[in-house]
């Protein structure tokens, strides 16, 4: 299961995110291990407005994990800042939930490219130097 953590704090380390996902899944040092796989800390920036907004995506070993992981930590502060914590879906034009599997007309699909996350006016950084993979025991 892949989690999304919206609203964490800009100078956020890929091996903190993990500490505190892991912390929240298991109390057993060796279980935290198995479970947090991979964690990623990227920055979006909005070429418009050139404002920064620091999330991070967790994946986890278990749907049962991740339900752990959203019940634990959603609405806590981590580094000071209020976490929203929820299951990463990457949503497209075909499997948007807002459409009811209705067919998307294309002004629909036309808006979506130009909407503010998409297209030429969002640049997403991911360093992966920064990728923290766990050990594996």
């Amino acid at each position: 299961m892949l989690l999304f953590f919206r609203n964490i704090p800009a100078p956020t380390r890929p091996n903190e995110l993990y500490f505190y996902v892991a912390m929240a899944v298991s109390e057993d040092l060796i279980e935290q291990a198995k479970q947090v796989i991979t964690v990623d800390v990227m920055v979006i920036r909005d070429k418009r407005s050139n404002q920064l907004e620091h999330h991070g995506l967790v994946s986890v070993n278990s749907d049962e994990a991740g339900i752990r992981a959203i019940k634990n930590l959603n609405g806590l502060l981590f580094n000071g800042c209020e976490v929203l914590v929820r299951v990463y879906k990457q949503r497209d034009v075909k499997n948007d939930r807002r459409r009811n599997g209705l067919p998307v007309p294309q002004e629909i699909v036309d808006k979506r490219i130009q909407d503010r996350r998409r297209g030429a006016s969002v640049e997403i950084y991911v360093d992966f130097s920064n990728v923290f993979y766990p050990i594996t025991l």
